[in-house]
């Protein structure tokens, strides 16, 4: 064996300790195993005198062919668990005599990975969720406001209403003094009277009635002008809440887009560099 790669294969517990995680240490001459260490969990179950040729498509044989670091994170199919391999050749007089190689779990980033995309996937439904909510809040608030608007509408209705039953109360009152005045008339007239009498009746009949409709016109008119201010005022408050709501709801979103970036960097920080 080379002597600078005896030296590292007398070193392997050494290279070992310096890996802050469990890991375990690989080391090849150009033509076989040379030196193994399995960490504590980590185990390739490799064994010393295997061939390059049976690992060629390994990180350590193709770092050794190409003569430079290479640094490759692989999945569970070949050891039963995801792994970062790293690999260095080892020269000697400007030729490559071996390879060390330094293999660490990946699984902890493995599993980071995926709360990571599961978090950037719940994100996203609930972003386009909050959205679709503000869009209904709003949608909310521009018809509250619109019902607001037919409840002034319908306060000024009440008010020209208001006015004509003020016009027919005036008429009335007039008719009842025309009534009472040509009452007045019939009987000084007497006998020649009595037929103008019994009109004379009537129209303040008529414009008792009169009154007494307007009045009660405007009793109802008062009750409801009345029920409309407290819908107008209780659309005020439910337009307010909405608009609170939809502020607190875009809020809400980009607090989203905000655990999104978090778990897009989470993803970027699991990503392995050559």
């Amino acid at each position: 064996m080379n002597q600078k790669l005896q030296v590292i294969v007398e070193s392997i517990d050494f290279y070992q300790s310096t890996y802050p995680e469990d890991a375990c240490i690989l080391i090849f001459d150009t033509e076989k195993v040379v030196g193994y260490k399995r960490g504590k969990i980590v185990d390739l179950k490799i064994t010393l005198g295997e061939t390059v040729d049976q690992h060629r498509t390994t990180t350590s044989v193709r770092a050794m062919k190409s003569g430079k670091f290479l640094r490759e994170e692989r999945n569970e199919e070949a050891f039963g668990f995801p792994y970062i391999a790293s690999s260095v050749p080892v020269y000697d007089n400007g030729a490559i005599v071996g390879v060390v190689t330094g293999v660490i779990s990946n699984s902890r980033v493995s599993n980071m990975r995926t709360v990571a995309n599961e978090l950037s996937d719940s994100v996203q439904e609930m972003s386009a969720t909050t959205e679709q909510l503000a869009m209904a809040s709003t949608d909310v608030s521009k018809r509250i406001e619109e019902l607001s608007k037919y409840a002034e509408q319908m306060n000024d209705n009440i008010k020209q209403i208001n006015s004509i039953v003020g016009a027919v109360k005036d008429i009335a009152m007039h008719s009842k003094i025309l009534g009472l005045n040509a009452s007045i008339e019939a009987a000084r007239s007497g006998e020649h009277g009595r037929g103008f009498a019994v009109v004379a009746n009537e129209i303040q009949k008529m414009a008792h009635n009169s009154t007494d409709s307007a009045n009660s016109i405007e009793t109802q008119l008062l009750t409801i002008a009345d029920s409309i201010e407290h819908i107008n005022a209780s659309t005020k408050q439910i337009a307010s809440f909405t608009e609170e709501y939809t502020a607190s709801m875009h809020e809400m979103s980009e607090g989203y887009v905000s655990i999104n970036q978090i778990g897009q960097r989470l993803l970027e920080l699991g990503e392995v560099e050559d």
